[in-house]
């Protein structure tokens, strides 16, 4: 991640919850809420998985809950599975002092219910910039 370090990343995350939003395509869904954490992967060297994606040997990762259930149809048009290639998905935040960040993300698992959707992300970059 070329812009920060894990720590301040999740500072300004925490800091900004409840500012999130969700584009995928045309469509904006406001996220409820929002974490950011890292994880080991079960391999010994960073690796490309399946000839589509690179994984590193940790990784960060975003989880983010949606009150509004209506985002799970668009959903299958992002995750790998159903598609070649992951849809880079975008969560947004307005920030301290007229900045904005982007949160450059990838769909790998989500779980629905009756009342919300949790979605899990692999980090791809993080950028700040000014509005």
């Amino acid at each position: 991640m070329a812009i920060m370090n894990k720590n301040e990343l999740q500072k300004i995350v925490e800091e900004n919850n409840s500012e999130f939003k969700m584009t995928i395509g045309e469509n904006s869904f406001s996220i409820d809420e929002i974490k950011i954490f890292q994880t080991d992967n079960p391999i010994t060297e960073p690796t490309t998985r399946g000839g589509v994606y690179f994984a590193e040997l940790k990784e960060i990762k975003v989880q983010a809950n949606i009150l509004d259930t209506s985002v799970s149809k668009y959903l299958s048009k992002t995750m790998l599975g159903p598609n070649k290639d992951f849809l880079d998905i975008i969560l947004k935040a307005d920030i301290e002092n007229g900045q904005k960040i982007s949160l450059v993300t990838n769909l790998t698992n989500s779980m629905q219910n009756s009342s919300k959707i949790i979605l899990y992300f692999t980090l791809k970059d993080a950028i700040i910039e000014l509005q």
